[in-house]
């Protein structure tokens, strides 16, 4: 393992200072604006043809199979239009003409569901059996029978033509709270300077405040903590009320379709039981033990009379810590994934040499990675490279997301194409554990070693615990308001408080800023989607398990996972894999795998 000096940040490049080839190209999407434009006219063209069809479903299996497609068609345009803005936008929030963009693809798109949602309650008023015939008879009878099916199954859910168009053109106003968060976090909030290790002054961003936290010098990281949350401090008030009005949202949504709560709302979609969020939690807080072991190891390696959350994520074998170029974590996560099969390393290898990935950190540019896929070309990757150890395995993480968007984009219809974050998931983090195995494999001494099980015990931290405990904190705080209570920021820094503690043991000394975490989660904003990393997580566990033990057939296995899209429920399309997630089994799995690295760190620096 090549061990180098960690270089300090180093100011902020503007996008003309960034090389070709690490840069997206979104002419793969729209040549220029121009097409933009063009495709914008051809949407309301297709919109206005929602007339045509309606009150007309059940006449004959032609008209019914005419209207979806065409619908499809719509939505797979708007879908165009919207993340072309919105990728533009992300390259440079400063931009206005982006936003504006965004804005009206936005707009169009609630538009082009309101116009079409007579739909749903047409078809549910056809007989079930006349129905399920009409499907047998389309063009095409394997592209919308999954739907069909997923209507019936969710039929008291929907509601009146009447009520439907009314909740279509609520969207935009639905987005307001996280749209003022999105715009306070990414374009508004200005942060303080510090000091880094060797004096300099240096302006924080949220990139440079991840880089700090792993700092070797806790002057540093408390310096970086305290003017970070500061920040945050200022605009309590602010991020209280946009995440109040997220709840309220969710709330309001879970009410118009009849659901008993949130919660069950969320997860009707994928048809998954309620238990599995909640034998999630409760089976993780049983067996808190490992983690409070963790929070102890740390508090003695790191030679501290107290440990605090700003002490979490920092190495605790610095000596073996190294900078990863950006063309070194390539090449590390092309030889990592060999395991998955030739056709999935030579996907891999075209998504990095055909700009698939925007690679650098800019200013302006939006925070944190992602992948988005498209259908209708090839998916996105967001990176804000910053040459570390954990954009290499943020990479890995974000290509798994975009090869599962290839396979699924390649294999399935558009009406089948859009797989579930539940699913989702799992292919990103298998990424992160061969990555691990492929480090360990090359591991040369005991420092190598506990070098790379401590990064894969922060990864089972970050990924799992913490995804838990925010899931547990957003569970509370939505059924604090159905349960007639109001949210506040004093609440829910209470809350906060009261999980960490309960999370990280009695060796964690916590301090007033750690409690303004929740202010700065967008993921909160997303209506119980956090729960997904945890559970994912744990499935993928278990089928890395099963790629170390060299089960015979797995590949194909797994590439037919990924390649399934949403053309089954997510628990079902995991036992492709051999994985049951209706069961505590693979938490549990991963909660003994965690507490026994712990135990083997403490074993190797006793």
């Amino acid at each position: 393992m090549t061990t180098e000096t960690k270089s300090k940040p180093k100011k902020l490049l503007q996008r003309d200072d960034v090389e070709e080839r690490f840069k997206w190209n979104l002419a793969d999407i729209y040549a220029d604006e121009k097409d933009w434009e063009a495709d914008f006219n051809r949407a309301q063209e297709l919109m206005k043809k929602a007339a045509d069809f309606a009150g007309k479903l059940a006449d004959s299996p032609a008209t019914l199979y005419a209207c979806l497609k065409t619908r499809s068609d719509l939505s797979l345009i708007c879908s165009n239009l919207y993340q072309y803005a919105h990728l533009n936008r992300d390259l440079d929030n400063r931009q206005s003409k982006y936003q504006a963009m965004s804005e009206r693809a936005a707009i169009l798109n609630s538009e082009a569901s309101a116009a079409f949602s007579f739909v749903e309650p047409e078809i549910l008023a056809i007989d079930e059996t006349k129905l399920l015939a009409m499907v047998d008879q389309f063009d095409k009878p394997d592209e919308y029978d999954f739907y069909i099916r997923e209507l019936i199954r969710s039929r008291a859910h929907v509601r009146s033509e009447e009520v439907e168009e009314i909740l279509a053109q609520s969207a935009m106003m639905a987005r307001s709270a996280e749209s003022i968060f999105t715009m306070l976090n990414n374009a508004d909030l200005k942060y303080p300077s510090i000091r880094d290790e060797d004096g300099n002054e240096v302006i924080l961003t949220k990139q440079r405040f991840a880089k700090f936290m792993e700092s070797s010098d806790r002057r540093v990281r408390e310096d970086a903590h305290k003017a970070f949350y500061s920040v945050y401090a200022d605009h309590l008030n602010t991020t209280g009320s946009s995440l109040a009005g997220a709840v309220n949202r969710d709330i309001f949504y879970s009410k118009a379709r009849r659901y008993e709560n949130c919660l069950q709302s969320a997860l009707d979609g994928d048809n998954i039981p309620e238990k599995v969020y909640e034998s999630l939690i409760a089976t993780t807080e049983a067996n808190l033990e490992g983690l409070h072991h963790y929070v102890k190891l740390r508090k003695r390696l790191l030679k501290l009379d107290e440990i605090k959350t700003y002490d979490l994520i920092c190495p605790l074998f610095p000596e073996r810590d190294y900078e990863v170029p950006y063309e070194q974590a390539v090449e590390e996560t092309i030889e990592a994934l060999k395991p998955l099969g030739e056709d999935y390393s030579r996907m891999l290898q075209h998504g990095f040499s055909s700009r698939w990935v925007d690679v650098r950190e800019t200013e302006g540019k939006g925070s944190g990675a992602y992948s988005w896929g498209n259908y209708s070309c090839h998916p996105f990757v967001l990176m804000n490279y910053n040459d570390t150890v954990d954009n290499m395995f943020t990479l890995a993480h974000e290509m798994g997301h975009a090869l599962h968007s290839y396979y699924s984009n390649k294999t399935q219809p558009y009406p089948k194409s859009r797989y579930s974050t539940f699913v989702a998931e799992v292919a990103s983090t298998l990424n992160e554990g061969l990555l691990v195995q492929h480090l360990l494999s090359k591991a040369t001494d005991k420092l190598d070693r506990l070098y790379i099980l401590n990064r894969h015990v922060d990864n089972t931290l970050g990924t799992f615990f913490n995804q838990v405990l925010y899931a547990h904190f957003e569970l509370k705080i939505h059924r604090h308001v159905e349960q007639g209570g109001a949210l506040s920021p004093d609440m829910m820094n209470e809350l906060w408080t009261e999980l960490t503690k309960k999370y990280f043991g009695p060796d964690l000394t916590f301090d007033d800023l750690s409690a303004l975490k929740w202010s700065r989660v967008p993921h909160f904003y997303m209506n119980f989607y956090v729960f997904q990393y945890a559970t994912s997580y744990a499935a993928s566990q278990a089928i890395l398990d099963k790629f170390l033990a060299g089960e015979k057939g797995l590949i194909d296995k797994y590439l037919k996972l990924l390649s399934s899209g949403g053309n089954d429920h997510p628990i079902e399309q995991l036992r492709l894999c051999g994985v049951d997630m209706s069961t505590p089994a693979p938490v549990e799995a991963t909660l003994k795998l965690f507490a026994n690295q712990v135990d083997e760190m403490d074993r190797l620096t006793a």
